[in-house]
């Protein structure tokens, strides 16, 4: 029998009325943290509402400015890269925290702008994520938001892409 079940086992075990108490609070408990899963705190939100409230530094407004601006930049970057809405709101989050880290501090709802600025027109099979970590590259060798957008555009029209 294994060392989980012995422990079961052994809460369930009642010798005293006030041991049997304190047993079923631990089985309880244990109960708790093995078998319940947590409910995320916005599980129910959209994906830019989460955005604007992260970005915020606490939760917004349903309908909020920016709640209404990041489901339309969620918008139209799913036009122009491959990646979901899901997967580019992920990317996001992770590039303000790795800028974050290195001491840059920027708004996401900046970053996402600047992501949907590099292309005049859509063109195919491009990675958001590829995008995202020049930018952030650029961002930490002290680059501005304008300087590093820019400087990922200019490579593009270098490169032949519109």
């Amino acid at each position: 029998m294994s060392l989980y079940w012995r422990a079961v086992l052994w809460l369930l075990e009642p010798i005293q009325r006030e041991e049997w108490m304190w047993n079923r609070k631990v089985l309880l408990i244990l109960f708790a943290v093995l078998f319940v899963q947590p409910v995320p705190m916005w599980a129910d939100e959209s994906i830019e509402y989460k955005l604007a409230s992260v970005d915020a530094g606490h939760p917004v407004a349903s309908n909020d400015i920016t709640v209404a601006r990041f489901r339309s930049l969620l918008e139209q970057l799913s036009t122009k890269y491959v990646e979901d809405k899901g997967k580019m709101a992920g990317m996001t989050v992770k590039a303000q925290q790795l800028l974050r880290e290195q001491g840059v501090n920027e708004k996401m709802l900046n970053i996402m702008e600047g992501m949907n600025k590099i292309f005049s027109q859509p063109f195919p099979n491009q990675k958001c994520a590829e995008y995202v970590s020049f930018y952030i590259q650029f961002r930490t060798k002290g680059q501005s938001h304008d300087e590093a957008v820019n400087g990922l555009r200019t490579l593009l029209r270098t490169l032949g892409i519109p």
